[in-house]
């Protein structure tokens, strides 16, 4: 059975940057659900829930804007406003919460969804099943692994081996350590066999912009604290 999906809500995107969003959480753990009004909603659901609430004003006249912005404050909840220019004095008198963020324009959906998975760890829910470090998801339910939006494929091992280490980010675990805690015995290909994935692993998460899994010579491995992401 398919994990549950975490719903975003959005009020006032204009059709195509709606499409993009459609297109880019597909395959992610979130579901984007476009509001004509932001007093349908319910707040106390939205909270107990982790969600959160995109508010634009690509459609919108600026009034219309800031007023949304003002009932999404006065609920409480978790917003993302796509500022509709630079104003810097709209952006100081209405993100007073930390729950609050901002994207200016051209609103990038890459943006957009990274703003989407920090709020959802801001929100205050526990979610066990999901470890987010960045743009980079570990549904520890459905078996995912989803980096900037985009699903990653990997082996079992492979996932078990990120996953333990993404688990305990900063300790740094030997080869040995490694092999007894993700592959449960005696292994008789001996501890290259960690490298091999750790190898494997590295291709398909690190690239230019992502380091990840860090190397501590002549110890083992550690998932690294800040992958300045």
């Amino acid at each position: 059975m398919p994990a549950q999906k975490t719903k975003v809500y959005s009020i006032g995107l204009s059709k195509s940057k709606l499409n993009e969003l459609e297109n880019k959480l597909r395959i992610s753990q979130f579901e984007i659900n476009q509001v004509n009004n932001i007093k349908d909603l319910n707040a106390d659901e939205i909270k107990d829930n982790g969600e959160i609430l995109i508010v634009s004003g690509e459609d919108l006249n600026l009034d219309l804007f800031k007023e949304n912005l003002k009932e999404a404050e006065d609920l409480e909840i978790s917003a993302i406003a796509l500022m509709p220019l630079k104003d810097m004095d709209l952006l100081i008198s209405n993100f007073s919460r930390n729950t609050f963020d901002f994207s200016l324009p051209p609103h990038d959906v890459n943006e957009i969804f990274l703003r989407i998975v920090n709020g959802i760890g801001k929100s205050g829910r526990e979610n066990k099943s999901l470890i987010i470090v960045g743009p980079l998801i570990i549904n520890q339910e459905s078996y995912e692994v989803i980096l900037d939006g985009e699903k990653i494929d990997l082996t079992f091992k492979e996932y078990e081996l990120l996953k333990y280490l993404a688990s305990k980010p900063g300790r740094v675990f030997s080869r040995e350590s490694l092999l007894h805690s993700v592959w449960e015995y005696d292994y008789y290909g001996g501890t290259r066999t960690v490298d091999v994935h750790v190898r494997r692993l590295r291709s398909k998460i690190n690239d230019i912009r992502y380091n990840f899994i860090e190397t501590v010579w002549n110890v083992g491995y550690r998932f690294k604290v800040n992958s300045d992401i």
